[in-house]
């Protein structure tokens, strides 16, 4: 489902639960209940990003004001609708950016298994093309992955995609998944917003994630 069809929906959908709430409990109930959501989630939201100061009050008006309509929309297509609105509201939460990007991440780890122990050493990143080698080393102990800055991390990461596809053995192919594991450990540890974001946009096991690091850090940096 696309951005736009699915915001489209989600608007509907709201629109039409929140005409249920009214017209089965009444205009002030359904105003009660979408204030104290809102506040509620003002509340959550106001302890998670607090250090983050101004820059986080308008991501928490945000938050706060799509909880208080969407909440007790939801209440209401469930309570009028019943099975049908269950369907509805599992179909539009099913298809949530976080939801989705939380499935590619498992999915990524899933091919990226622990295995055996890897052997070679740190892949070499001095070619001018920037393009993955086939023939570089792809494996790094954890102490000289922290030394790589993000392009190289994420050349690395590249590559190793390049020598997985070439592996002739099982535990070849083991050693490299794991390494592939660490790099992605270490890629969101750094960035855990752009990680998001990489996946969110239908990351690739070959893909390039430095385009999105990059891109969060300069909003930061903004």
């Amino acid at each position: 489902m696309s951005r736009r069809v699915r915001s489209w929906c989600i608007y509907l959908a709201t629109a039409a639960g929140l005409f249920c709430v009214i017209t089965n409990w009444g205009l002030q109930w359904a105003l009660t209940s979408m204030i104290f959501v809102a506040v509620s989630a003002a509340i959550v939201a106001t302890s998670i990003w607090a250090e983050e100061g101004r820059r986080a009050v308008r991501r928490i008006a945000r938050v706060a004001l799509a909880a208080g309509l969407i909440a007790p929309a939801a209440v209401g297509l469930v309570v009028v609708c019943q099975l049908a609105g269950v369907l509805v509201v599992l179909m539009l939460v099913g298809t949530t950016p976080a939801l989705t990007s939380l499935v590619r991440a498992r999915r990524l780890a899933r091919d990226n298994r622990p295995g055996v122990e890897p052997q070679s050493a740190i892949p070499d990143l001095s070619e001018p093309s920037g393009q993955p080698s086939p023939n570089s080393s792809a494996a790094a102990p954890m102490g000289e992955l922290k030394s790589l800055d993000d392009d190289a991390l994420c050349l690395a990461w590249r590559r190793s995609f390049l020598l997985l596809e070439e592996a002739r053995s099982a535990v070849e192919r083991l050693s490299i998944v794991e390494q592939r594991q660490k790099y992605l450990d270490e890629l969101h540890q750094r960035s855990p917003e752009g990680v998001a974001a990489w996946l969110a946009s239908g990351a690739r096991a070959s893909g390039n994630p430095f385009p999105y690091l990059t891109d969060h850090q300069r909003r930061q940096a903004g």
